[in-house]
């Protein structure tokens, strides 16, 4: 299909400092090296990345009718992501996050859920949903107004009108979650949790017993990111590992998003799994140099050179 890549799922304005270390006792004070907004969550961030990345992509959400919403919906139309879809709720603020990043770029998160939990099945935009190429449902574990069954049916249009989707969520993981999410795996290509969402999911204390598991509830292929430890791709005729990137990392935030954006272009290219792995390890290596979900990728050009040209750890 020709239309283009489709995200729906969470938004979530992010504000972050770096580094911190401790807070402070009371009204104490600390000075960072930096603070930065950034435009993050799983059909946000994803979107951000995909456009970086060349792609036509359009978001669907919510935000709250606030100044968090304006700068959120700024920043994307920035990076060349079309809103057009993001409803602004009336009287509910925009989903945002306050995450002080700790030096070794791990990022504790104070979140208000916002808006996210606000968008309804009926503020799904179906002509867009079934003219996209590719639907990245990001984060709908935390959209409590689609219902039990709004994820599983966005996804089944889409598929049946052509396109290829891949899920991710934004949660911990539970088996409470799996069983909600049932319903939508087996219209999903690619589901791409890291692996401690999935052991959570599924209750299992590997990620290749994770990815067994979720294959036998009818995804086609599961993406498992591990951090530091690269990720895992999973299917019924193979089964691929790829290790990180050798780099100095500044911020882990939105890492996940940008390698599924890396792995979504990828696909629209026509490239074989393995190299799809490739370049979402590349796009998520790039933005764990920067501070933010929106940091590091420039466009694909340089993330390829980049995925061609820098280390991988050892094992």
């Amino acid at each position: 299909m020709s239309g283009p890549a489709v995200t729906l799922g969470a938004h979530i304005l992010d504000i972050l400092g770096r580094y911190v270390t401790h807070i402070p006792e009371g009204q104490g004070s600390v000075l960072l090296d930096e603070i930065r907004l950034a435009p993050a969550g799983s059909a946000a961030a994803t979107a951000v990345g995909l456009a970086k990345l060349g792609l036509s992509v359009a978001t669907v959400g919510a935000v709250g009718d606030d100044a968090l919403g304006d700068v959120l919906i700024r920043a994307l139309n920035g990076f060349g992501v079309d809103t057009s879809h993001v409803i602004r709720k009336p009287a509910v603020q925009t989903s945002a996050s306050i995450l002080p990043i700790r030096p070794n770029g791990d990022r504790p998160a104070l979140h208000a859920i916002g808006a996210n939990a606000c968008f309804a099945i009926d503020d799904v935009p179906w002509p867009l949903i079934e003219s996209a190429a590719h639907l990245h449902l990001g984060g709908s574990d935390s959209m409590r107004g689609l219902g039990r069954d709004g994820a599983a049916q966005i996804l089944r249009r889409a598929r049946d009108s052509g396109a290829t989707t891949s899920m991710d969520i934004l949660s911990e993981g539970s088996p409470k979650l799996l069983a909600i999410l049932k319903p939508c795996l087996p219209f999903v290509d690619w589901f791409m949790p890291n692996a401690d969402q999935a052991c959570k999911l599924t209750g299992s204390h590997a990620p290749e017993e994770a990815a067994r598991h979720l294959l036998g509830l009818g995804v086609r292929g599961v993406v498992l990111t591990m951090g530091g430890g690269g990720s895992l791709l999973t299917t019924a005729r193979e089964k691929l590992h790829l290790a990180a990137h050798d780099i100095a990392v500044v911020d882990t935030s939105g890492c996940g998003d940008a390698y599924c954006a890396g792995f979504i272009r990828a696909i629209r290219l026509g490239w074989p799994p393995s190299e799809c792995m490739k370049l979402g390890n590349a796009a998520a290596a790039l933005v764990a140099q920067g501070l933010g979900s929106d940091a590091g990728i420039r466009d694909l050009a340089e993330t390829v050179r980049f995925m061609r040209d820098t280390p991988l750890r050892s094992s």
